[in-house]
């Protein structure tokens, strides 16, 4: 696979682009450091793909899916197997909301790559495009998990243990659901992936998930998913901050921006459970927004939250060039409404002092959740995955927060502590 990454790159002029980079071969490998006897199964999901990234996988006689998104006017059948003309490979789309013009997107990356000797989770925020790992940056979480042996139990957790949050049960039983989740309707996966995620042990989770999947969710429901299961996760004892008076910032880095606003900052920081903010403050006409008067609550919001973001002349004059910016979408009638938080947005620059990063093109997605001063301690909350900050990403509340709506299958790590 490292081969056909590179051949692919060297094909675009990319080759010495490649030798700066970090392997993505390197992830297919397991003890042997021989993907063509090591990697037996692979499941990617992503949004796009290019097959002469994954045709050195198929021709290793790897098992292959691909759970790729949708376009609009598909009328196909949902799993295609015998894919490319592999018998090895399966093209798979994920259910979608038809009852909707924009039936959202399907935009997780998350891959689960079988080894004899253990199942590596992956969760990243690139594609399966050569682009994705040559001109683009990105980030990504491996975690490598042993097969269960014989008859071997969950190990019990003691007293003290038992108050703090099951990171390793809530990691299994949420991955569990998702991946189930985003199967065609009718399928089970371990039938399609050829995996089962009941014969590994999951252990030392240092993150916790957050999914989203498109539709109109109620009650405990609306908790699973997007910015109300930060809410969720967060209000848990052992993940509540120690110093709550203290005033923090929101600090992210998007790719795609939709219809942002101070109204939809107010939900963010009710989620996330920063600065005071709650989810009763984002009902019209109650809460703190509504005694400080709309202007004052505006900037209050404003001074909350820094969206990183490059500039046009940094795409045209300081990076690999336009040609290369598709990940980058933020609409002229967005920016220019009068609601939008322009006030709130910072310019992106690449560090010169590191080998391609001044003049790459951001396609990663990270928050953090620091101190004014922008230092960090044992209340930062680090984010990082495929959540665009956006409502259709991270979901918005209807119906005086007794409902959310999101549009976007989505699926990524939270880190909490630094």
């Amino acid at each position: 696979a490292e081969d056909g990454i590179r051949d692919a790159q060297e094909s675009r002029g990319l080759g010495d682009v490649y030798k700066r980079q970090v392997h993505g071969g390197d992830l297919l490998k397991g003890s042997n450091q021989n993907p063509e006897r090591d990697l037996q199964v692979a499941f990617m999901t992503t949004f796009g793909y290019e097959m002469d990234l994954l045709e050195p996988i198929l021709k290793a006689k790897c098992h292959l899916t691909i759970a790729n998104d949708m376009d609009q006017n598909y009328r196909g059948p949902m799993v295609q197997k015998g894919y490319y003309g592999y018998p090895n490979c399966t093209l798979i789309y994920p259910p979608k909301d038809a009852s909707r013009n924009f039936m959202g997107a399907f935009h997780p990356k998350l891959w689960l790559l079988k080894f004899p000797e253990f199942l590596r989770v992956v969760i990243s925020s690139g594609n399966l495009t050569v682009g994705d790992w040559t001109v683009w940056s990105n980030c990504m979480w491996i975690h490598d998990c042993k097969p269960k042996k014989k008859g071997e139990e969950a190990k019990k957790r003691s007293e003290e243990e038992s108050k703090e949050f099951d990171r390793d049960k809530d990691f299994e039983e949420y991955l569990k659901f998702y991946v189930q989740a985003i199967m065609p309707k009718g399928n089970k996966y371990q039938e399609l992936l050829k995996i089962d995620l009941d014969d590994y042990v999951f252990e030392n989770i240092d993150i916790v998930l957050v999914g989203s999947l498109p539709g109109r969710f109620m009650g405990k429901e609306m908790l699973r998913y997007g910015h109300p299961r930060l809410l969720d996760v967060l209000g848990h004892p052992s993940h509540r901050m120690t110093n709550q008076g203290k005033p923090k910032v929101l600090v992210y880095q998007t790719t795609s921006i939709g219809a942002l606003s101070p109204d939809y900052f107010k939900e963010f920081l009710a989620s996330l459970r920063v600065n005071g903010w709650k989810v009763t403050d984002c009902i019209k006409g109650r809460g703190k927004a509504a005694k400080a008067g709309g202007a004052e609550a505006a900037a209050l919001l404003n001074k909350s939250v820094y969206v990183i973001y490059p500039t046009r002349s940094y795409i045209q004059e300081e990076s690999i060039g336009p040609e290369f910016s598709g990940c980058l979408l933020l609409a002229s009638k967005n920016w220019d409404k009068d609601t939008f938080p322009k006030k709130s947005f910072s310019k992106y620059e690449g560090k010169e002092d590191y080998a391609f990063s001044h003049g790459a093109i951001p396609h990663l997605k990270v928050f953090v959740v620091c101190n004014e001063d922008f230092s960090v301690d044992d209340d930062t909350i680090i984010y990082y995955g495929s959540h665009n900050f956006s409502p259709a990403a991270w979901g918005k509340y209807e119906k005086d927060c007794t409902q959310t709506v999101s549009y976007t299958h989505l699926t990524l790590p939270t880190i909490y502590s630094v």
